[in-house]
């Protein structure tokens, strides 16, 4: 280890003299010759997400400088509207960052950077011209953002876990749409079928089959352990996130 930046931290591997470095936010600790750990604190901001069901913990972020070195998983957005003119405006705009959060953990994020946030109170339309009748528009939160997670994936670790194992079985679906109340979760027992395990742009993809998804080819895994690993998709607006028994 050579240095260690306000942003970054730059080391040489043993035996060379090539100066590298990488973002702090992505080094959870550095243990050095003598014994001594020196723990950073950007990396333990963020909490790892094994499962959507955790999608409290994802973080929320609008500081550029949270996401550098972290590896982007896709864009996400949402519209909340308050039920009614007299709606209140805290909890509408709360409603739609828990709607991200489970989206995000869904995908396997734990980071969403906010880049458009939007919060309108209500709107009192004035009578068409010629007519008693006015349009009013109840208050709304417009929040688009993009996901990212710190954990890098891990494809040899994948493989070694489902072995030469092809032909798996859902043991529970769960389905979000940015308008619903809450998630969708349904025992499962579609077919999953894996043909290649790879890295695509950074991310832990499966090309293969899902029944009842004929249309879909490829699949993020979104995590996995020992016993079960979970695969996203979105079709039509809906995020899926399905559970596959190993």
């Amino acid at each position: 280890m050579k240095e260690i930046t306000p942003e970054l931290v730059k080391y040489t591997n043993p035996g060379e003299d090539v100066l590298n470095s990488v973002y702090k936010n992505v080094v959870q600790k550095i243990v050095f010759k003598s014994g001594r750990v020196e723990v950073f604190a950007e990396a333990a901001a963020y909490k790892k997400v094994n499962v959507w069901r955790e999608f409290e913990k994802v973080l929320l972020t609008q500081a550029e400088k949270d996401i550098n070195g972290l590896i982007r998983i896709g864009d996400i957005s949402t519209i909340e509207q308050g039920g009614s003119m007299f709606s209140n405006l805290a909890k509408i705009e709360d409603r739609a960052q828990r709607n991200l959060k489970i989206v995000a953990a869904m995908m396997g994020g734990n980071i969403i950077y906010i880049r458009h946030q939007d919060v309108q109170g209500s709107r009192y339309g004035t009578p068409i011209y010629g007519t008693a009748i006015a349009v009013n528009k109840p208050m709304e939160a417009f929040i688009a953002g993009i996901v990212y997670t710190n954990e890098p994936a891990n494809a040899d670790a994948f493989r070694k876990v489902i072995g030469d194992k092809k032909e798996f079985q859902a043991t529970e679906s769960a389905s979000f749409t940015g308008n619903a109340n809450d998630v969708r979760v349904y025992p499962s027992k579609r077919k999953f079928t894996v043909k290649e395990v790879k890295i695509d742009n950074d991310l832990l993809i499966v090309d293969g089959a899902l029944e009842g998804a004929s249309k879909y080819k490829s699949f993020k895994v979104a995590s996995f352990d020992k016993e079960y690993f979970h695969v996203y998709y979105e079709d039509k607006g809906t995020a899926y996130n399905i559970k596959i028994k190993i």
